[in-house]
């Protein structure tokens, strides 16, 4: 692993001609595409749902205001550059130490010290207009609030961020990587090979693929012809629920490893006027040496439209289902269905860098569960869509303000969903149970729970290049089970060092 950032910076300098600008790569992470919506969503409908982007989506210095080339080499190193940057008319390339330094409090039903050591670094290369490389790597440390913990534990390794040591004591250590190489070679094909997450859609959900699981590995091929976009993809995905075992009879024998299941993802996308695009949607989840029941494979379609009726406003939404017959909204029929639905627009009320989202999501229960578990619509352990599986309902709001260097993050968050009253059960939450107890099919079935949940944080970027600042953080989550009684009351204070353009999800 340690050698491959050096291996694709070798191969990237082989595809070096000459040309005047560069194709670069876009970490994603929904809070900084929406704090550049203005340059993503220009005056004309363009393709816009399949993240991340790698391209000319984002404007890749990252620049909040001119740059004062007067000031001294320490200064603009911390303030208005990369660490190590070099800037040609054939090829750009960047280094980045990444710090990510937090320490914080949890008050409520529990109560406990939080911290973040992270140290990480990240490198970026741009030649011409067809070849782009991006890695990054981050070696980490923390003790996060009592609901991840619970969360860790089911799932079996942190949520998002993959395997970590010790997740009974609560005390993580672990590592993660993300690499991206991509070569343009025409506007209608362009080939990426990469260890990363993706997300397809406009919302900060996705009912579709969404960046909620770790990473994994894919090769993603796409292209734009007229109207026209695709986007094929591949996957080589972990299944740390199906480990792989010397004696495929003896699930107890010698563990190999995790299991191993694959992915196909094709989206087609249309720009049907000057207002308003369609994507069609199609999964297919095999895993290898299948012996389970309910078919070699598992299917999935999907829809995703955009709408935007005025320049800075935009209304989004999406369908899934397993198949044609399991789409529909009632709850005595085994209709299996999942959808989205949202409206975000950004300089609100003519205030610049002022961007709001509104969101709705539901996914029926039962939806992305199989008979067999192998196939299920899963990697690593986690929901390859909402990270709360199905069985919900959530709306939820976010805004951000940037003035100057100074950002303000705001979320809050509704959802209700139904659990398992005890471990035989199935009432469609739990991705991987496999045979159906419940006759119904309504949401909230179960153990009915309310999850309130708001977030906000305030800091100063000190420099936008790698997004390295100074936040303050308060998180207030509130979860009662109806049928239990029990309440967990969490607030949660943080302050730190932070950088980079990764994605913490904690509404869990």
């Amino acid at each position: 692993m340690k050698y491959i950032p050096f291996i694709f910076l070798v191969l990237g300098l082989l595809f070096a001609k000459e040309s005047i600008s560069q194709i670069h790569y876009q970490p994603y992470s929904y809070e900084h595409y929406q704090r550049n919506m203005s340059s993503i969503h220009t005056d004309s409908l363009m393709h816009t749902a399949v993240k991340p982007y790698v391209g000319t989506n984002i404007d890749p210095r990252h620049e909040i205001g001119p740059r004062d080339t007067a000031r001294n080499w320490w200064y603009r190193k911390l303030f208005d550059e990369h660490l190590i940057e070099v800037a040609k008319d054939d090829h750009i390339f960047y280094l980045d130490f990444m710090p990510d330094f937090i320490i914080g409090a949890e008050r409520g039903t529990n109560s406990k010290t939080l911290w973040t050591n992270t140290r990480g670094a990240q490198a970026g290369l741009s030649v011409n207009k067809k070849f782009s490389l991006f890695v990054s790597f981050y070696e980490n440390q923390a003790r996060y609030a009592s609901f991840i913990d619970s969360t860790a534990r089911a799932i079996g390794n942190l949520p998002g961020q993959g395997f970590s040591k010790n997740l009974n004591t609560g005390k993580y250590d672990w590592m993660n990587a993300t690499a991206n190489m991509t070569y343009h070679f025409s506007d209608a094909f362009q080939a990426s090979v990469a260890y990363d997450k993706i997300h397809i859609g406009e919302g900060y959900r996705s009912v579709l693929v969404s960046d909620n699981p770790y990473n994994f590995t894919h090769a993603r091929f796409s292209g734009t012809v007229g109207r026209w976009q695709y986007h094929s993809i591949w996957a080589y995905m972990n299944d740390l629920r199906n480990p792989r075992v010397a004696d495929a009879q003896d699930p107890f024998s010698a563990r190999l490893g995790n299991g191993v299941k694959y992915g196909a993802f094709q989206y087609v996308d249309y720009l049907a006027g000057e207002k308003l695009s369609i994507g069609l949607f199609h999964s297919l989840i095999w895993a290898q040496n299948n012996q389970g029941t309910g078919g070699k494979a598992n299917g999935g379609l999907g829809l995703n439209m955009k709408y935007r009726p005025w320049k800075k406003y935009i209304f989004y939404g999406q369908l899934y289902a397993d198949d044609i017959s399991k789409f529909g909204f009632g709850s005595g029929d085994n209709h299996r269905t999942a959808f989205q639905l949202g409206g975000k627009t950004y300089d609100l009320f003519d205030v610049a860098n002022l961007n709001v989202t509104a969101e709705y999501n539901q996914a029926a229960p039962y939806t992305y569960q199989h008979p067999n578990n192998r196939i299920n619509y899963t990697s690593n352990g986690e929901a390859l869509a909402h990270p709360r599986g199905a069985n919900f309902r959530e709306v939820l709001g976010i805004a951000t303000y940037r003035w100057n260097r100074w950002e303000i993050y705001g979320q809050t968050m509704y959802a209700r969903y139904g659990l398992d009253p005890s471990d035989t059960e199935n009432v469609g939450v739990d991705l991987f149970k496999e045979d159906v107890t419940a006759d119904a099919f309504h949401i909230g079935q179960g153990n009915v729970n309310n999850l309130f949940y708001n977030e906000f944080r305030f800091s100063y970027v000190m420099n936008p290049k790698y997004n390295l600042r100074w936040e303050l953080g308060l998180i207030d989550r509130r979860n009662k089970n109806t049928a239990s009684g029990d309440y967990h009351h969490s607030t949660i204070f943080t302050f730190g060092l932070r950088s980079s353009f990764r994605a913490f999800q904690r509404e869990y």
